[in-house]
């Protein structure tokens, strides 16, 4: 007769969120870039192009890295909360609801006029702003992690939003022009 010998098989995998080591630190932080790239494929596939903002006379490619730049933020900012209890997967979702409009966001405004990408910009550093709020409740370092990516939406939403209104604060460069 033949022996069987039983091996227990755990079905955990190398992108379980309950994890908390390197490889879900590196997944974490670039699994919101290879989302965007592959958005920026299909886009490519399709003859659409993504609109990206680059305040004060920048290079446009200057403002697409440092937009960019923020999802491996907001990823490493997750993984800092998502295993600290229920508030922390509720932030941790928020945070993957922003990091979802970041990467649909230049898709969706390149159709639109000033006003409409203005608000559609605003709306998007709220909810970035409501995600830090609920991140910060759970840990001050991961708000601190996000707020260089969401300091960079909100200056250009601000700086978009000064344009359409008309008006700049008295130190701002687009009050040049109006100074004369």
């Amino acid at each position: 007769m033949a022996t069987v010998k039983a091996i227990a098989i755990t079905h955990k995998t190398a992108v379980d969120t309950g994890r908390h080591d390197l490889l879900t630190l590196v997944l974490s932080a670039s699994l919101p870039l290879a989302v965007f790239v592959l958005a920026n494929g299909v886009a490519e596939l399709n003859g659409t192009l993504p609109l990206f903002f680059s305040p004060f006379g920048l290079p446009g490619w200057v403002g697409a890295a440092l937009y960019i730049g923020s999802l491996p933020l907001f990823g490493i900012a997750r993984w800092m909360i998502a295993r600290e209890g229920h508030a922390g997967r509720v932030a941790a979702r928020w945070i993957v609801a922003l990091m979802a409009g970041a990467i649909v966001f230049p898709f969706i405004v390149a159709p639109l006029d000033s006003l409409m990408l203005s608000i559609a910009s605003m709306a998007l550093v709220i909810v970035g702003l409501a995600a830090l709020a609920r991140v910060a409740q759970i840990s001050v370092k991961a708000a601190l992690v996000m707020a260089p990516g969401l300091s960079w939406l909100g200056l250009s939403a601000l700086v978009g939003l000064s344009f359409i209104a008309g008006w700049s604060p008295p130190f701002g460069l687009t009050n040049a022009n109006n100074s004369l």
